[in-house]
């Protein structure tokens, strides 16, 4: 017995180290190292996502839609400071190893946390660097104006004129040129800064002294008093009491007087409304872009007692409803019968009784959707086209313009041969042998494909 026991507990331990060999085996036939390194890449193609000159080569959702989820390891460390990408800077395409802030400055890269880019010119950083054109300066002794570098004031308060320089306590910036001017309320006179207090502007860049214990003002370029005359779209008029005021170039009284559009009329009862240079009474006309025209009979205030179409979205739809809508200028003519009238951009239309409700506005003109005619209309932009409708010919717009959209394809407005077509820009291309980069087509031999780079003119090959 004592001899049997060692030999069986031999045999259980070769048994728990075939069990073990087993599971390992299982494991590795699990996670092929080839999946390992896939897993691998598609990690690093999402680390450098945030790199926004860096070309992904598979989007973020064809990774989480094809990929197994298992071949992405979690971060459980730093982020490396380094990855192996390629890097499109102006028309070179670098690949090898770059930082993770990597950026282009002109054809070359930069570690942004080390140098500083200044118009494609590269400078290390500094404590307050900054970039003033293809040079640096320190933003907290210096002032960068245009191009131009300047030294600041010791309380900071210098400001850019353009490319110049001044204290806006002691000077003015007119247009890009600084006056030295001594007082308060400055104001510019055109490339002239001036005290408002003590002269006035004409307009023409021209400064004249007011005069003392005066109020003026500038009437196309002459100073006038303002407590004794008015200008008058130029034009200095006198100014006998508050109630007179301005009708153009003429003056009248606002309070027995009217002013249509530059002709002035005295009131006559209520009518004290204006159509254009006339006055009218309101109950019995109405204004229709300064035309007058006679109120509808039976109509009271605004309102017209009619039908009208129940109006929905796209145009016209064939549900009546009792409804007393107001009548409405068209243009210079007067729409009042909704149900048998419509307003195409100011030009009115008297409707066919047998197109009541499929009647629609093209720019100024009127069509029908009927879909039971041969003869087809569409509108493309405010354009009407008439068309043949069959199983051969589908009209539909690119732009304003129609095409056929079984023998046609519309790209970018653009119209082009063939039905079902891929777009670049206003062209056509084939997915199998080119690719598109930003408007611009590439032929492409390899597998899986060509890569745009940034610019859009560059093209990476894995």
């Amino acid at each position: 017995m004592n001899a049997v026991l060692p030999k069986m507990i031999q045999s259980t331990m070769w048994m728990s180290t075939l069990l073990i060999v087993a599971v390992i085996a299982a494991i590795a036939s699990a996670y092929d190292p080839m999946d390992f390194a896939k897993g691998n890449e598609i990690e690093l193609q999402l680390r450098n996502k945030r790199f926004s000159n860096v070309v992904a080569d598979v989007k973020m959702t064809e990774v989480e839609q094809n990929v197994d989820k298992r071949l992405i390891r979690p971060i459980i460390c730093p982020p490396r400071e380094t990855s192996n990408i390629e890097l499109c800077c102006g028309n070179k395409v670098y690949r090898g190893t770059f930082p993770y802030n990597a950026q282009c400055c002109g054809n070359n890269y930069i570690d942004t946390n080390k140098k500083l880019c200044c118009d494609g010119v590269v400078y290390p950083i500094k404590s307050n660097s900054n970039c003033c054109g293809k040079k640096t300066y320190n933003s907290n002794s210096q002032i960068c104006c245009g191009k131009t570098i300047f030294k600041q004031s010791s309380n900071r308060n210098l400001q850019c004129c353009k490319s110049k320089s001044y204290d806006p306590t002691k000077s003015i910036c007119c247009n890009g040129t600084v006056t030295h001017v001594n007082g308060r309320l400055l104001s510019c006179c055109g490339h002239t800064g001036y005290e408002i207090s003590k002269y006035s502007c004409l307009g023409n860049g021209t400064l004249v002294l007011k005069p003392k214990n005066t109020v003026t003002e500038v009437c196309n370029g002459v100073l006038i008093d303002y407590t004794t005359n008015m200008c008058c779209d130029g034009v200095s008029r006198a100014r006998p009491d508050a109630l007179t005021i301005c009708c153009r170039t003429k003056t009248f009284n606002s309070s027995n007087q009217v002013c249509c559009n530059g002709t002035v009329h005295n009131y006559t009862g209520n009518i004290k409304t204006c159509c254009h240079k006339s006055l009218i009474d309101t109950n019995k006309y109405v204004c229709c872009d300064g035309k007058i025209i006679s109120r509808p009979i039976n109509s009271v205030g605004n309102i017209n007692y009619c039908y009208r179409p129940l109006i929905l979205a796209g145009g016209r739809a064939n549900t009546l409803q009792s409804y007393s809508p107001y009548f409405t200028c068209c243009g210079d003519n007067l729409l009042t019968n909704y149900t048998t009238q419509l307003c195409c951009v100011n030009k009115l239309y008297n409707l066919d009784p047998n197109s009541l409700y499929d009647s629609y506005c093209c720019g100024d003109k009127i069509y029908s959707l009927n879909t039971n005619s041969k003869k087809q209309q569409i509108c493309c932009e405010d354009k009407l086209y008439t068309f043949e409708k069959n199983s051969k010919n589908q009209g539909s717009c690119c732009g304003s313009a129609f095409y056929n959209q079984y023998k046609q394809s519309c790209c970018n407005n653009t119209i082009i041969k063939g039905s079902n077509i891929n777009c670049c820009g206003n062209r056509g291309y084939n997915l199998d042998t080119e690719v598109c980069c930003a408007g611009k087509i590439f032929k492409h031999d390899k597998v899986p494909a060509n890569r745009c780079c940034n610019p859009p003119s560059s093209i990476i090959i894995y």
